[in-house]
């Protein structure tokens, strides 16, 4: 078997961009094999067809994502400055470096759910993978103190994720900063909000 022509992955990471300035419906072959730097027969020999392209983008953007998420939030010890840091590095284009991309993942969700169940609950995972990471980083700030005692951890990390999610949307349309900054500033008290 002849070795490949070309690198899988940086042809994947192609792939992803394409799917995910374009969504997989209006995503054409020849925009992705343009991107790709590839032709059609070694897309097909490589990935398979399109769907198969798109799961293996889907995936490899995912565990992109899970991983800078889970960078960012290490990068602060306290809970709330680890949010706040997170929400505004979503802000400023997150993974992608452009934030009217939006999140992969959640643009599967949207496009998707009604015809391609398999995809949706690799999407869906994800998102429950998220809030896990928020969780366990809410949970040691109550654990240490910094957060009330009496805060449920995975009902606010569940909140977090769902601001996250409208964050990532509203970011397509370009809202004004002061916007961002109000949405982020009300998405941090979900932090605050138990009595201790």
């Amino acid at each position: 078997m002849r070795p490949r022509a070309f690198d899988e992955q940086q042809a994947l990471d192609a792939a992803m961009q394409v799917f995910w300035e374009k969504g997989y419906e209006a995503a054409s072959l020849t925009d992705l094999t343009e991107r790709m730097n590839i032709r059609k027969p070694s897309l097909y020999a490589a990935f398979g067809d399109k769907r198969e392209l798109f799961e293996r983008a889907l995936d490899r953007y995912m565990g992109n994502h899970a991983m800078y998420v889970g960078r960012v939030l290490d990068r602060e010890k306290d809970t709330i400055p680890a949010f706040s840091g997170l929400l505004h590095n979503v802000a400023a284009g997150g993974i992608g470096g452009n934030p009217a991309l939006g999140c992969l993942a959640v643009l599967t969700l949207d496009e998707l759910a009604s015809g391609e169940p398999d995809l949706v609950v690799k999407a869906l995972d994800h998102q429950l993978h998220l809030a896990e990471l928020f969780r366990m980083k809410i949970a040691r700030g109550i654990e240490s103190g910094e957060l009330a005692r009496d805060l449920d951890a995975e009902a606010t990390a569940n909140g977090m994720l769902a601001s996250l999610i409208g964050l990532t949307l509203l970011l397509k349309a370009k809202p004004e900063t002061a916007f961002i900054e109000t949405t982020i500033a009300s998405t941090l008290t979900l932090l605050k909000e138990a009595h201790s």
